[in-house]
Formats: structure tokens, C-alpha cells, sequence
């Protein structure tokens, strides 16, 4: 195994500023499972600046252009995270160098979240936490509700975007014994269908389709230049007035403004969003206050034993790159995933 420099940089960054640190038992980890390698873990931004120049491999949240410019053997960047829309400054893309993500790594926990968010919002729990905040019984006004009361079973999810995270979210889904429709960009790679989590798999073209037959929507694709924007009026028009959209993908694919009024005119029964265009939500949004909302801080990916399972991620691809072979989890650097 030949030698090859690592720098691990995953100090907590701005825009994660209380996410716990990188934990010194999985950089030792690496260092115990490749002896003839050298794994530096920086604590801070000095100690990321100083080692750049010598590195080969960059496991890092944010690669910045001036990375990639300062780091000038360079040749394999991974981040933590599934989606890149932040991690693709001119200077990587421009470049031969690979870019990796943690695609799976999230799966299980965003998948569970997306499932009690819709038996929290189908069976108004949030309403009745309410009630019990204000100390009334508040059974009449569930029956008043009636029509949008709603049970999982029989019901139909419609998953657009079908990665790892989508199916980790129809193998849920069919457990609840929902009927289940994905769209994907790329139908030649089946990723759910014949194990039976998706009952129809749609092309990207197929949106509309999917739209008007779901009861729960789920927002489960990257954020890219085709994807921004993805959910407007004309979409959110399709959807029956009993349905519920969930977004786990990112903020920009559902235009907010247009969401609002949705949701306040009852075109669609309501929405449960772990993500937003702008983060944190600015505490003005409307959305904190409107009854049939559901707001979570944009934490679903993260679960006991976050780090151990990137860790192992990241050691499998190591093994790979020291051996010349192809890396998983693959970044296509001109699609943004």
C-alpha cells in the first residue's frame, strides 16, 4: 500500500456550528486500518490551511475555491454530506479531481423522519399537542377536520427523485402498506422496483402524473440547475386538496412564496419541511406559524452513530483509491450529483 497524505477537516463549520466534531476515535480508526498512510484531523481553520499543501485526500464539509487552489496535490475530495450544491466551487469542477459523497449515509434516519412527519400530519398530532399546550380536549375540532384525518394505509406516496434515500423512504412507506410511485432521472439503474417498494417508477417527465395521484408527496431529489424551482404553482395546483408535501431534498426545489399561499388557501392539505430556501427559516416566515405546517431545523440526516457509519464509508472508498480502482458514491461534477 503505497503512501498517500489524508486531512481530515470536519470541525464544526459556520453553518453547523453546534454539529459535534469529528470524533478523534474514527480518525484513529483510519489511522489503525491504514498504517502506511498519514491521517492528519484538523481542529480548526489554521490547522486545515497549514496542511492543505500536502495532501492527496480532503474529507471535508465545504471544499472552498481557495482549497483547491492552495492544495496542489490534490486529487480526491469526500464530503459527509449527500448533496454537493455546495461543494462544487469553479476551481473542483474545472479540475480532474474526484468528488465523492456520503450517499446512503443518511437514508435510515431522513426515511424515518419523512414517515412520522406523515403520521404525525395525517393524524393531526400536531394538533393535538397543541391542545394539550392550551390545556382543552379539542376532539371537536378533529372531527370538523374529518376530511383531512387521514390514515397511511391504502394511501399513495409519490417519491420524486428515487435515490438511496427513496427507497429507504418506499421501504417504509410499503411497510404502512401505502402504494408507492417514484419518479428518476435515470431509469436503466432499478433501485427499488423489483424488490418491491415501488409499485410504478416514472421518468423526471412523469412528475405531473405522480402529483395528481399521491396523497403524500415526498421531495427527495438533489438540488440542481433543473431541479430549483422543480415545485411551482402549476405543481402544487395538480396536487388533490387532501394531499401533504414533504421536502427533505433542499429548500430552492419548492418556491417558498408559492408554498405559503398553497397552504393558506387550501389548495393542498398541508406540509411538513425539513428544509428551507433560506437557513435557518427567518423567525418573520410564515411558515412557523400556519397550522398546517410542520417545521423541522433541517436535521433528519443525522442519528446516533453518524460518524461511525461516514467513517466506514470513507475507509471503503480509501481502500479503493489505494488500489486504483473506481470510487463509489461518484459525483458527476457538471449534473451537481
Amino acid at each position: 500500500m503505497r503512501e498517500v497524505n489524508v486531512l481530515i477537516s470536519l470541525y464544526p463549520p459556520k453553518h453547523l456550528s453546534t454539529f459535534p466534531a469529528y470524533p478523534d476515535s474514527c480518525a484513529e480508526r483510519i489511522r489503525e486500518e491504514f498504517p502506511g498512510i498519514e491521517v492528519v484531523s484538523s481542529k480548526n481553520q489554521e490547522e486545515h490551511r497549514r496542511e492543505l499543501p500536502r495532501v492527496e485526500v480532503l474529507f471535508t464539509w465545504r471544499p472552498s475555491g481557495q482549497d483547491i487552489q492552495q492544495a496542489g496535490r490534490l486529487r480526491w475530495v469526500h464530503v459527509p454530506s449527500a448533496g454537493v450544491d455546495h461543494s462544487l466551487p469553479r476551481e473542483l469542477t474545472e479540475s480532474p479531481i474526484l468528488l465523492t459523497n456520503s450517499r446512503g449515509l443518511h437514508g435510515v434516519p431522513i426515511a424515518e423522519n419523512v414517515l412520522g412527519m406523515m403520521i404525525v400530519m395525517a393524524r393531526k398530532l400536531h394538533d393535538c399537542m397543541r391542545f394539550q399546550l392550551e390545556g382543552r380536549w379539542g376532539r371537536d375540532d378533529l372531527m370538523r377536520a374529518y376530511p383531512t384525518l387521514s390514515e397511511l394505509y391504502g394511501r399513495t406516496a409519490g417519491i420524486v427523485g428515487l435515490g438511496s434515500i427513496g427507497v429507504e423512504i418506499a421501504k417504509r412507506a410499503k411497510a404502512f402498506g401505502m402504494r408507492v410511485l417514484a419518479t428518476k432521472r435515470d431509469l436503466s439503474g432499478d433501485l427499488g422496483l423489483t424488490q418491491g417498494w415501488v409499485d410504478r417508477l416514472l421518468p423526471s417527465e412523469g412528475l405531473p402524473e405522480l402529483l395528481k395521484e399521491s396523497d403524500f408527496v415526498v421531495i427527495a431529489t438533489p438540488l440542481t440547475p433543473a431541479t430549483r424551482g422543480l415545485i411551482g404553482e402549476a405543481e402544487l395546483r395538480m396536487m388533490k386538496p387532501t394531499a401533504f408535501i414533504f421536502n427533505i431534498g433542499r429548500g430552492p426545489i419548492i418556491q417558498e412564496a408559492v408554498l405559503i399561499r398553497a397552504l393558506k388557501e387550501g389548495w393542498i392539505a398541508g406540509a411538513g419541511l425539513d428544509v428551507f430556501e433560506v437557513e435557518p427559516l427567518p423567525s418573520e416566515s410564515e411558515l412557523y406559524r400556519l397550522p398546517n405546517v410542520l417545521v423541522t431545523p433541517h436535521y433528519s440526516g443525522i442519528g446516533s452513530g453518524y460518524w461511525e457509519r461516514a467513517t466506514d464509508l470513507f475507509c471503503a472508498n480509501l481502500r479503493r483509491f489505494l488500489r486504483g480502482e473506481g470510487l463509489a458514491n461518484l459525483v458527476n461534477k457538471e449534473m451537481g450529483y
